[in-house]
């Protein structure tokens, strides 16, 4: 029996795509908070696949052994964390809560004493600020405990969450070539080079920015932590992380960690070298000083490497966006997801103006962000593409240079 062929015309084929996109944003919607182990496990698995991919294609060792090696690893680090770190942090957590109350009474005292400034025949009275400060030290003792995981209620949400979460990110790192080639493979033929050619350019701004971050924020808590805890600055290590993941913030990010120190420091009774509270907090504020110029000439050119560039206006919107939409993980994906957003748009405004060269477009945008000279379109494999396997030999006889799946990009 003869059959017809359902085809959609245009019109069905957009009111398809819509009807779809639709629907997944209800879904997701829906879901909810039942994202975030998928999402975190979906960057974790971005983070380790090019190890995991470089390993195999290096030693011929199976992805599974290699993932499960890397699992022993995580969780021994875990293991010494959770041992080590995780008290100390958490003891001087509860402190710095409970020291709060006292913070604003110190901090009224002085107010109460030294509340009147005259600059220039002009005297200021600060002493009506005593209730904002108040009511700000009091605002902060409130949601700082609301911010501690609840032990007992939700823990069994918790274990399920973490065990999906370490299910699905085994499974990625296991399956990672196999599913980006399954995405690419949804796009015609004809147009697959130049959509793999700007994954690859999205792929190698995001692998710069989560790299540079990582290591960024990892040294500036260490250098921060030790003169803080040599000086005896109380909740050195709460305030060394609190600085490192401060840093992601532009401008208002390192006056915040540098400004939470000092005041820290200034209410504190005793430090190590029996110094006066006020000396103690500007020695802390002329070592974040000296570490946030050796962060900008040191450490930032010669040990992270490149760093995406984004204008801060930009960074710093993209951040509280993320922040209000997201929470925390909105916040720490912000940037990369505007970096990704600003390639994305260069290539559209190329389609739209019929430009004959979109990917050189794509390229320069890409160049720009990671602050390096123009470099061909075609990327060769293995160069800085985070979903690509890197070292891997050729599985199919050698292309045209600026070709991919067989199909020239231009």
């Amino acid at each position: 029996m003869y059959q017809t062929r359902i085809i959609f015309p245009t019109w069905a084929k957009v009111a398809t795509v819509a009807i779809v996109i639709v629907l997944s944003i209800l879904l997701l919607r829906t879901v909810g908070g039942l994202l975030n182990p998928f999402i975190w496990a979906i960057i974790t698995a971005y983070l380790f696949n090019p190890l995991v991919t470089a390993l195999h294609n290096r030693t011929r060792i199976g992805r599974l052994w290699w993932v499960l090696l890397l699992y022993v690893i995580a969780g021994f680090t875990l293991y010494l964390a959770v041992n080590t770190l995780v008290p100390r942090l958490a003891t001087q957590y509860g402190e710095l809560v409970q020291a709060l109350p006292n913070f604003a009474t110190r901090v009224e005292e002085w107010l109460a004493n030294n509340g009147t400034i005259t600059l220039g025949g002009t005297t200021f009275d600060l002493r009506p600020g005593e209730v904002e400060i108040e009511n700000f030290f009091a605002e902060i003792g409130r949601e700082l405990p609301a911010t501690v995981p609840e032990l007992v209620f939700g823990v069994f949400e918790r274990i399920v969450l973490l065990l999906v979460y370490i299910v699905v990110t085994f499974y990625l790192l296991l399956q990672a070539e196999s599913i980006t080639e399954s995405i690419y493979s949804l796009v015609p033929a004809p147009q697959r080079a130049e959509i793999r050619e700007l994954g690859r350019s999205i792929d190698r701004v995001l692998g710069a920015y989560i790299r540079s971050q990582l290591v960024l924020i990892a040294i500036m808590a260490v250098l921060t932590y030790i003169p803080l805890s040599i000086l005896g600055v109380q909740y050195a290590l709460v305030l060394a992380i609190a600085t490192g993941f401060l840093e992601i913030i532009p401008f208002v990010g390192p006056w915040t960690a540098a400004s939470s120190a000092m005041l820290v420091a200034l209410l504190q009774s005793t430090n190590t070298f029996g110094w006066h509270s006020g000396v103690l907090a500007l020695v802390v504020g002329a070592i974040y000083t000296i570490l946030r110029q050796a962060e900008d000439h040191l450490i930032i050119p010669n040990l992270v490497g490149r760093i995406v560039k984004l204008h801060p206006v930009i960074v710093i919107f993209s951040i509280l966006a993320g922040a209000a939409i997201g929470g925390a993980l909105g916040l720490l994906m912000a940037v990369p997801i505007a970096a990704t957003i600003k390639i994305i748009l260069a290539y559209l405004y190329s389609k739209l103006v019929d430009s004959p060269t979109p990917l050189e477009a794509v390229n320069a945008q890409e160049h720009h962000m990671l602050d390096d000279p123009p470099a061909p379109v075609a990327a060769p494999r293995g160069h800085g593409d985070l979903t690509e396997q890197l070292s891997a030999p050729p599985k199919a006889p050698q292309q045209r240079p600026g070709s991919a799946d067989g199909h020239s990009s231009s």
